[in-house]
């Protein structure tokens, strides 16, 4: 009977300490406790004072929390221009986070709403924009294939918004840093370009890759590659017996890129064809 007794007790307190437990949880103010996203934050009183907490946690990488302290100041002081700027640090946190896509929506709604902002006027907010659609370009890692073997649709996404930004802020900060990311995506197209026509000529279709070529020529002049199409270009008329073309494009090549190493094969090629006269 004791024993009988005794158990039912235990039963009953275990039940009760499991209803404590999850009234405490139901009960903790926001933000004052740890929770599954981040650790604990403090508010303070001011929107000033809780958007630099959120700038400390953001710079420290702490970035639950920095979402955490910028959102209040959102909700608690909407008419601060603390406010604004937390809106900002928010595109900031998710891009820190690698959230590319959020990121992106995040900086787009800033401009909407704040098109005046001096963070919108000096190119800042599209700039990063620009920078969040080339991080989501295809990298190349060695146990996969090459970057400019794979679709090249992110890499076209992240050039328009470049091009885009260059256009509308000639005078930003971060012309320099886009121009900079504009070339490096002309580049990769341009090697997608170039896998394309060597492609062809793999499998022993030569017009087909100097169609290639000679439309990279044309859509991609400043992507840094014209020296390797030309030389390439050279062969493949070459190959063809359009001895004319090849030897236009070796002599064109030497001279606008004297110094290059493909202007020194393309030298080869001319010394060559001379001979054969």
């Amino acid at each position: 009977m004791r024993s009988a007794l005794f158990s039912v007790v235990a039963a009953a307190m275990r039940s009760r300490a499991a209803l404590l437990v999850v009234t405490a949880s139901l009960c903790a103010p926001p933000g004052c406790g740890g929770s599954q996203s981040g650790g604990v934050v403090s508010y303070g009183d001011t929107a000033r004072g809780n958007y630099e907490k959120g700038t400390r946690e953001l710079k420290d990488e702490n970035y639950p929390e920095a979402l955490k302290y910028f959102s209040y100041v959102k909700s608690k002081f909407p008419f601060s221009g603390y406010a604004t700027l937390a809106e900002l640090r928010v595109a900031d946190t998710y891009y820190a986070q690698d959230k590319f896509l959020e990121a992106i929506d995040a900086y787009k709604l800033f401009i909407k709403f704040h098109p005046t902002h001096p963070e919108v006027v000096n190119g800042y907010a599209w700039y990063q924009i620009c920078r969040g659609y080339v991080e989501q370009i295809p990298s190349d890692w060695f146990l996969v294939p090459p970057s400019h073997e794979k679709d090249q649709a992110a890499t076209r996404d992240a050039l328009r918004e470049l091009a885009t930004f260059l256009k509308t802020f000639p005078e930003s900060p971060y012309q320099e840093k886009g121009r900079l990311l504009y070339r490096k995506c002309l580049r990769k197209l341009a090697d997608h370009e170039l896998y394309v026509a060597r492609f062809y000529l793999d499998r022993d279709k030569p017009k087909a890759a100097i169609l290639r070529l000679e439309t990279l020529l044309k859509r991609y002049p400043d992507a840094g590659a014209d020296p390797e199409v030309m030389l390439l270009l050279g062969q493949t008329y070459l190959k063809l017996d359009q001895r004319g073309k090849a030897r236009d494009t070796f002599a064109s090549l030497v001279k606008k890129y004297p110094n290059d190493a493909y202007a020194a094969k393309a030298k080869l090629y001319l010394n060559f064809m001379s001979e054969q006269r």
